[in-house]
């Protein structure tokens, strides 16, 4: 299993490479590039390890062979890391100083590129009886540590010098080495084994909604409209069968003996104002060893809009004067993050601020304005406003005429 201790054998593991396997025999050091190491002289080669980064294409994948192929939920953090590979001298006065520096490079270079991957069968002078190259923290690892020379422009390189205590720039290149996985040491979660093994074969008949309208129609009032607890028929094919519900503002409505081209249901008195989108549901029973079926999430049909318009309940004061807290009751509640508009007339006012967390409410005050803005005396007709669905007005079908609500402004 592999560990937090990855990244540390990562490093442990190239070091050892290139010590068993440069031609030129120098000390391999893992420490920040720009710090002075007490006691060590001469030509040498550094590892620093600038950059971690998270391999996103294992990122929810379970490593192949370990733990039961039942158990699920715990990852493996997949890693790729980013080393800096730099070269020194053995003084930097020398006048060949970089010059040495260049050969150790490519010395170490030509490692990477002949033994770009890592493996358990890897020993030290290829002699099967000394210790394997690869530290013992990755022991029997699915992914193998993989070595990549990574292109890196200059002006990445300056800025990773530039960020260093001091900068002392020299000669380096950088490799990308992956895919390092650190396992989760949180217990993982077991499915129950699989008692009976079966194939359930339906057909395919989705719903298909193709009108709704109110039951019976407003006057004059035409189109998918109706009020909190009115009765709307929805009209379509393939809507009959077995666990059939219609969701509508997230209420889910039991549809007990559905025709297969005619819904008749009654919207909940508490759904909200506004525009909903409403479809038709139907579960699949599947048969289970004991007991009745058990209904599992089936056909949904296409998506209707349905206005739910509000039901204006009145207004009070009535007659009242610019200035005046108007209280209009309503049915259903108006929620606190609903919009709110009276409409008195051609005349749009916006509703009193309320709390965020306020709980909803069959009432909904508004302040008629004043000054410049007052709505000049006179009988009008009210509409309230309701996250875009307007309340209705009373229809005369015998004259064709609105003939209210109202309200007298004075």
């Amino acid at each position: 299993m592999s560990s937090f201790l990855a990244i540390a054998g990562v490093s442990s593991t190239l070091r050892s490479l290139l010590r068993d396997r440069m031609q030129n025999a120098v000390d391999v050091t893992i420490a920040p590039p720009d710090v002075a190491l007490p006691g060590m002289t001469g030509q040498r080669v550094n590892l620093y390890l600038y950059k971690v980064s998270e391999n996103p294409y294992l990122k929810n994948q379970e490593i192949p062979g370990h733990g039961h192929p039942g158990d699920f939920g715990r990852p493996p953090l997949s890693l790729e890391l980013h080393y800096i590979m730099t070269a020194y001298g053995s003084a930097d006065t020398n006048p060949d100083a970089d010059l040495q520096a260049q050969q150790l490079l490519a010395d170490a270079m030509q490692v990477f590129h002949e033994f770009p991957i890592v493996t358990d069968s890897l020993h030290q002078g290829d002699n099967p009886l000394a210790p394997v190259i690869l530290d013992a923290s990755l022991l029997g690892e699915f992914e193998k540590v993989k070595i990549a020379l990574e292109p890196t422009k200059f002006e990445e390189l300056s800025n990773v010098w530039t960020a260093l205590p001091q900068a002392n720039f020299r000669r380096s290149v950088t490799y990308q080495v992956s895919v390092v996985q650190i396992e989760s040491t949180l217990p993982r979660r077991s499915a129950l084994p699989v008692r009976v093994r079966q194939v359930n074969v339906f057909p395919l008949r989705t719903p298909k909604i193709t009108s709704i309208r109110r039951e019976p129609p407003f006057p004059a009032v035409e189109g998918a409209i109706a009020e909190a607890g009115d009765t709307i028929v929805i009209e379509g094919y393939n809507l009959a069968g077995a666990g059939v519900n219609v969701v509508v503002a997230g209420f889910v409505i039991p549809i007990p003996t559905p025709q297969d081209t005619r819904i008749t249901v009654a919207l909940p008195a508490a759904i909200p104002s506004g525009v909903h989108a409403l479809t038709v549901s139907r579960d699949l029973l599947l048969p289970v060893p004991s007991g009745p079926p058990v209904a599992h999430r089936g056909f949904s049909s296409n998506a209707m809009p349905l206005l739910v318009a509000p039901r204006f309940g009145g207004v009070a004061p009535d007659p009242a004067a610019p200035g005046d807290l108007l209280t209009v009751n309503v049915t259903a509640n108006v929620t606190a993050l609903q919009s709110r508009i009276l409409l008195v007339g051609d005349f749009a006012i916006e509703g009193e601020a309320v709390a965020p967390d306020a709980p909803p409410s069959g009432t909904v005050t508004f302040r008629l304005p004043t000054g410049f803005h007052r709505i000049p005396a006179g009988t009008y007709f009210v509409r309230l406003r309701i996250d875009g669905a307007e309340s209705r007005l009373d229809f005369n079908p015998a004259t064709g005429l609105y003939t209210g609500p109202n309200l007298t402004l004075s």
